[in-house]
């Protein structure tokens, strides 16, 4: 077996490596604008569809 030959690591050193961290920086809050321009869109959209549906009702009667 070959021997180890580089000098042992720090705990705390070696504890870094375990520690969360943002790989994508700025991920979270680009999703969180996409999150609410996607539900902006979705409430014009309801809107639009209510606002068909009582004028069409209104034809009928």
């Amino acid at each position: 077996m070959a021997k180890n030959t580089h000098p042992k690591m720090e705990r705390a050193q070696r504890a870094k490596q375990f520690v969360p961290f943002d790989a994508l920086e700025g991920l979270k809050e680009a999703l969180a604008r996409k999150e609410l321009e996607f539900s902006g869109e979705i409430l014009k959209e309801e809107k639009r569809k209510a606002h068909m549906l009582y004028w069409k009702e209104k034809a009928i009667w």
